[in-house]
């Protein structure tokens, strides 16, 4: 009887902690030096998030870093297929 209730406990935390880790702020270290490519693919595949660009373009403007915003689509792009393809489904 508890089964329903500890399963929407779990699943609202999940939602929570996918929410923190996606509004995590960069720091200058990590504008310049991240590969964004590799980023973008992460956030879709491991993640399942919406894609965080422009957030992270917010973020890293204040360093006077510019976001290749095409590398990191390129690598959510990919990831976000890939990520479908294992859950079962198809290609989007």
């Amino acid at each position: 009887m508890h089964a329903v209730p500890d399963r929407l406990a779990a699943r609202t935390l999940l939602v929570a902690c996918l929410f923190l880790g996606g509004c995590a702020n960069f720091s200058e270290q990590q504008c310049r030096a991240t590969s964004w490519y590799s980023l973008g693919e992460q956030d879709a595949l491991m993640y399942g998030l919406q894609p965080q660009i422009d957030v992270i373009t917010y973020q890293c403007q204040k360093f006077g870093v510019q976001v290749p915003a095409k590398e990191y689509m390129d690598g959510w792009t990919y990831g976000n297929r890939e990520r479908y393809l294992r859950l079962g489904g198809e290609s989007p």
